[in-house]
């Protein structure tokens, strides 16, 4: 019994840390993206004012 309760702690463990790693890349993904279409646009903006 102590066997199956101490599994499903350890199951629930690794879902949660993939669940957070998942979770983390997809935000710094997301990020990226940002970062770039930022700089894009103000690269355009930039080149408008000049």
């Amino acid at each position: 019994m102590i066997g199956l309760i101490i599994s499903e702690v350890i199951l629930f463990a690794v879902a949660a840390l993939l669940g957070f790693a998942l979770g983390w890349r997809c935000l710094r993904m997301l990020a990226a993206q940002r970062r770039r279409t930022r700089a894009a646009r103000d690269r355009q903006t930039a080149q408008r004012a000049e």
